[in-house]
């Protein structure tokens, strides 16, 4: 996607894919291509190319035609598009390497969608390092019909946080806009561990327990205590791919801050109780075996299924029997909602009459 366009400016510091004799020292231990995120180096030889669903997937990322074949076999009616390679492009340290590559990604999405557009709907991606830039791009492509924009996860050090009143303008303008935020994994400053090698391949299950929990680390800090949602109540915010267990401890665990330890370091209580705050947020789930612990103590309405196709892990020509398998002890209703409607409204999605 970005070589083309991008390698006559960037050279070989583009995101693309290379042959593993080409990543200095062969770090990469697979033996197959790999995928150069610019900074990183992605093994792609995890899923083989012989098997009929991966070649569906494959198929689906150069053709929303087919897509929405796949989709209609899987009784998908819609689905808000976000990247795989591309979250890779976020914690790049070159900015203006990224934007660039935002740039094109967002024209190439743009393109994809337009040819189903009622069941393809665009998140573009919007590097936050100056929000100025941020606002514009946001604005440009929410002209063109996308319904989301994704962000940085965090910011990086030198940036700042997204508490600092320089962010103010760029969350009043998604606001004004209704432009609804989205966080994605691997977007912030916690690597990837699909990145991993060599020697760091033994912290592996510290790092994947640390990319999980940063969106509710950068959620409490900057949106609640840092008071961004007090501040912009009409802003909406997404979190992709984190599923949606791990909520209810995370909610002690802030009101433990909040009222219990907080006062003692300092801490300034947010404005409303804690659980109001989830008003502005929504997490989504593609097959959490553990949903029963959210479902029990937090409104459902939080929540949006969706099956992450066509990346590697989804819920591809099984999604209905995942979501009963999962959401089954919820009345139909609830269930139309997480599915359904809840989407349908924040991301304003046109559902045809049943």
């Amino acid at each position: 996607m970005w070589e083309k366009p991008l390698r006559a400016k960037w050279g070989d510091a583009v995101p693309r894919v290379i042959e593993p004799k080409q990543t200095g020292g062969g770090s990469i231990q697979s033996g197959g291509r790999v995928y150069f995120t610019g900074e990183d180096y992605l093994p792609t030889g995890d899923l083989h190319l012989g098997d009929e669903i991966v070649q569906r997937a494959r198929r689906t990322n150069v053709d929303p035609v087919y897509r929405a074949a796949c989709m209609d076999e899987d009784r998908v009616w819609a689905e808000l598009l976000f990247p795989t390679k591309g979250m890779m492009v976020f914690p790049l340290p070159n900015t203006d390497l990224a934007r660039d590559c935002f740039a094109v990604y967002n024209d190439w999405l743009h393109e994809y969608c337009s040819q189903v557009p009622d069941r393809m709907l665009g998140a573009a991606l919007i590097h936050m390092e100056d929000a100025d830039f941020a606002i514009e791009e946001l604005e440009r492509n929410a002209k063109r019909g996308f319904r989301c924009g994704m962000i940085n996860g965090d910011t990086r050090p030198e940036w700042g946080h997204y508490s600092d009143p320089k962010y103010d303008r760029f969350w009043a303008a998604a606001q004004e806009m209704e432009v609804p935020l989205a966080i994605h994994i691997s977007t912030g400053m916690k690597k990837d561990v699909f990145v991993f090698t060599g020697e760091k391949l033994r912290y592996a299950p510290r790092g994947y327990l640390d990319l999980m929990a940063e969106a509710g680390q950068v959620v409490a800090n900057e949106f609640i205590f840092g008071g961004i949602f007090d501040r912009f109540p009409g802003l909406k915010l997404f979190l992709v791919e984190y599923e949606a267990s791990w909520l209810p401890h995370w909610l002690y665990r802030c009101e433990q801050v909040a009222y219990d330890f907080g006062p003692n370091l300092g801490v300034v209580p947010p404005k409303k109780r804690i659980r109001e705050y989830l008003d502005q947020l929504y997490v989504g789930v593609i097959d959490d075996p553990l949903i029963r612990t959210v479902t029990s103590e937090l409104d459902p309405n939080r929540l949006m299924w969706g099956s992450d196709y066509p990346h590697v892990r989804n819920t591809h020509l099984k999604s209905h029997k995942v979501v009963d398998d999962i959401f089954g002890h919820l009345d139909e209703e609830t269930i139309d909602n997480i599915t359904v409607r809840n989407a349908a409204r924040v991301f304003k999605i046109d559902m045809p009459a049943v």
